[in-house]
């Protein structure tokens, strides 16, 4: 074997070649703008969904509370449980404990 090959560098820029055709990274100035761009964008639909929620409870509050309900069953919490528990209140406030004792018994 040779003194001058060093078999340990071969092996380092062979695997830095490969690894360079496999993926190309995007630049971090790239991303750095992709992520202060999106925050007025935030702000503009957190308004108009603001909006729409406002005109859900002026025109139909009972299809706000089951939206409401549908979006705490997608994670259980005792947070969750109560602004379930809130919602079946307020969407049927003269029998609101048959209410919720069926929503649990269903589940």
């Amino acid at each position: 074997m040779s003194k001058n090959k060093n078999p340990l560098k071969d092996l380092d820029l062979f695997l830095k070649q490969q690894a360079a055709s496999f993926v190309s990274p995007t630049p971090l100035s790239d991303k750095i703008q992709i992520e202060t761009h999106a925050e007025p964008l935030l702000a503009a639909s957190d308004e108009t969904i603001l909006q729409s929620i406002t005109r859900m409870i002026d025109q139909n509050p009972n299809e706000f509370y089951d939206l409401l309900i549908k979006a705490a069953e997608k994670n259980n919490s005792g947070e969750r449980t109560i602004l379930i528990n809130t919602a079946l209140y307020l969407k049927n406030t003269d029998t609101w404990k048959e209410a919720i004792r069926e929503y649990w018994r269903k589940k």
